[in-house]
């Protein structure tokens, strides 16, 4: 008796060509075990489609055989939402060759593109129009567009930007029944009823499955300051990001470093002396004076601190990396020697 799975291949394969059906084991293998090697699923095929018409066909397949799919993007979850079922029940449904930015209009600040484009290649593609887009994590060079909206992503500018909820304006996708729903359309006063586009953001891929966004993009940084600072407490951290935020909006990300780790990392005995360390990071889009402003900002924030003695200077000279991997500069404590040196170093954005 022949399987419902194998039927649905079969009927892939004649309908969309063999480019869009993968059934060797050994190419299979890498797609079924998330990143962490927790979760491991069993597929007998990876269906790939070149457009949204094609996943449709897809969807509309799969019904028809009553196999179940299970989107994948880059793989890069953390949750093994992306893993088949071990019993090898369903198919995996890969966005990666659809992989093309549609627009970028950097007067509406917007970017339309399809499911499998790479984060990374959104960032590079934005900044040459003079934009950004404001999200960004670890999993950069492999998280795709799709995977990022279906699981509502977060990354390192959540404080300012939001997640990527927030950053997305309009979604297609393909609904259970095969249907397509466009949504792309960025109108801001859009009161047409129910918001099927937020349904659609963090569903992974339960209600349908996203196909292309319509994206936020931000004018690009010139200038970016960070800065490290030694606190007492999480609750110090909390009242110096609060006092930051009020005199500035420029404030990306606020990240708290466990006392533990910071002796780690600073093998500094001083260091044994600090509960908390915050790590804010300061960029502004500011042409020109770019440099100025965000070792302003930077400088505010040092100033702001709980303990008012901040030691901050500000070297204007050329721009570095060093072997903590960030480009930027450090603000210390007077008195707690973390063998780092106490400057807010700006950085120009590359």
């Amino acid at each position: 008796m022949v399987s419902p799975q194998s039927c649905l291949i079969d009927a892939v394969r004649a309908a969309l060509g063999d480019k869009a059906v993968t059934t060797d084991p050994a190419a299979i293998d890498p797609w079924l075990h998330d990143w962490r090697g927790r979760y491991d699923g069993v597929s007998p095929a990876i269906l790939s489609p070149a457009d949204t018409a094609g996943v449709a066909t897809i969807v509309r397949l799969a019904a028809e055989h009553r196999v179940p799919l299970v989107p994948q993007g880059g793989n890069t979850s953390m949750v093994g939402g992306a893993t088949p079922p071990a019993d090898g029940s369903a198919l995996i449904l890969s966005l990666r060759r659809m992989n093309r930015i549609r627009s970028i209009d950097p007067l509406d600040n917007l970017a339309v593109a399809e499911a499998g484009v790479i984060l990374a290649d959104l960032h590079d593609a934005a900044i040459a129009h003079g934009r950004r887009f404001p999200l960004t994590l670890g999993a950069k060079g492999s998280a795709t567009i799709g995977g990022l909206a279906s699981t509502n992503a977060g990354g390192t500018q959540v404080l300012r930007f939001g997640t990527m909820r927030a950053l997305i304006a309009g979604i297609e996708a393909v609904l259970p029944d095969g249907q397509v729903h466009d949504g792309l359309s960025a109108l801001k006063k859009d009161n047409r009823g129910y918001d099927l586009d937020q349904l659609l953001i963090g569903a992974e891929g339960t209600l349908g499955i996203i196909t292309a966004a319509t994206l936020r993009l931000a004018p690009a940084i010139a200038a970016r300051a960070v800065a490290w600072v030694g606190l007492a407490s999480p609750d110090d951290a909390l009242r110096l990001l609060r006092q930051m935020e009020a005199q500035t909006r420029a404030i990306e990300s606020f990240e708290l470093l466990p006392a533990r780790i910071a002796r780690r990392g600073f093998r500094s005995r001083a260091a044994n002396a600090i509960t908390a360390i915050g790590c804010a990071s300061v960029a502004r889009p500011d042409r020109g004076g770019g440099n100025r402003c965000a070792a302003g900002a930077a400088g505010r924030l040092a100033r702001t601190s709980t303990r008012p003695r901040v030691e901050h200077r500000t070297d204007r000279g050329r721009d570095h990396r060093d072997d903590r991997g960030a480009g930027g500069g450090f603000l210390a404590h007077p008195g707690l020697d973390l063998g780092l040196r106490t400057c807010a170093r700006p950085r120009r954005a590359t």
